[in-house]
């Protein structure tokens, strides 16, 4: 009788002892995972910003005295396709001239300086947009996620900040409204 408690008992702790070590592997392999799906949006992020084909969907807007509000990202972005960019500001409560509540301005890319950091995996992208209705700076910090802020100047004061999602031209579901 002790031989078969002591047998039941062995095969219980070694079953515990297995059941811990394949929790142990599937730890790993969650973080292995985690970090494959990573170097994919570090390399993603990479081709569509040295292809110039991309398009920065904005969570939240931001202005120079740090007021944050949330915005719909179809109808507030930046939008760059090799040597044009749209630059759109809306709202979904009020009639602009672009007829999406806001301002549309739609130009010519003069300059596009990509630095990358390869240590930290970011970028930073100064870009310089001529359009009718002026000559804008964009400064984008990229994160290794997608995740990217860009700041927009221009020739008058102020600032607005755009936050949101870098995504490929062809993936993304913004509505360009009506540039002046």
């Amino acid at each position: 009788m002790k031989k078969i408690a002591l047998l039941i008992m062995c095969v219980v702790v070694s079953g515990t002892i297995f059941a811990q070590k394949n929790d142990k592997d599937s730890v790993l392999s969650k973080k292995e995972i985690r970090q494959i799906e990573m170097e994919k949006q570090y390399e993603l992020t990479k081709y569509m910003l040295e292809n110039k084909s991309f398009v920065l969907e904005a969570d939240f807007l931001q202005d120079k005295y740090g007021n944050r509000v949330f915005a719909s990202s179809n109808i507030n972005f930046v939008s760059v396709d090799s040597a044009t960019a749209v630059i759109q500001v809306g709202s979904n409560f009020r009639i602009g001239p672009n007829g999406v509540g806001g301002v549309t301005a739609k130009g010519t890319i003069t300059k596009y300086e990509l630095k990358e950091n390869e240590r930290k995996r970011t970028f930073s992208l100064a870009l310089n947009v001529m359009t009718p209705l002026g000559i804008y700076d964009l400064r984008f910090s990229i994160s290794p996620s997608g995740n990217t802020r860009a700041t927009l100047t221009g020739l008058r004061r102020g600032q607005l900040t755009f936050e949101g999602d870098l995504v490929p031209l062809e993936e993304s579901r913004v509505y360009e409204g009506q540039s002046l």
